[in-house]
Parts: structure tokens; C-alpha cells; sequence
């Protein structure tokens, strides 16, 4: 069988690793091989799809400001 070595593992993930095969009576080997093969049949995360947004001319050439939106809130600021 094919073997895999990981370098470079944090330590606190390997303490994790070790904590969490231990609660479940395995040898981290075990444990390794279980996480990897859960993660090996996920399926696959499909891509985003860009979003779109539609645009419009106005024809308006200032810019717009918070009283073109809300225009009567003025006596709601502090």
C-alpha cells in the first residue's frame, strides 16, 4: 500500500490528532487514515458562479448622496 508523509504539522493539530484518536481507541495512524478517507469521498465543493449585476444609465452626471436614498431622515439623526 501506498504511503503518504506529511511534514511540517503544527504541533497543536497534532495534539488534537492524537486527543481525538485516543477518544475513539485508535492509533493516530487509524485515525489518519479515517479523516483522510472521509475527506477523499466528500464530494466536491462546486465553483462559485460570479455574480452579475445588472446596471443602468440614469443619465444623471453628479454623484449621488444619503439624501437621494433618504431623504427624509433628518430629524432621525442624533
Amino acid at each position: 500500500m501506498p504511503a503518504v508523509h506529511v511534514r511540517n504539522v503544527p504541533e497543536p493539530t497534532l495534539a488534537r490528532l492524537k486527543e481525538r484518536a485516543a477518544s475513539r481507541g485508535r492509533s493516530l495512524e487509524a485515525e489518519l487514515r479515517s479523516v483522510l478517507d472521509d475527506a477523499a469521498s466528500a464530494p466536491l465543493a462546486r465553483p462559485r458562479r460570479a455574480i452579475i449585476w445588472p446596471t443602468y444609465e440614469s443619465g444623471r452626471t453628479e454623484p449621488y448622496d444619503r439624501d437621494d436614498f433618504y431623504p427624509d431622515d433628518d430629524d432621525r439623526r442624533p
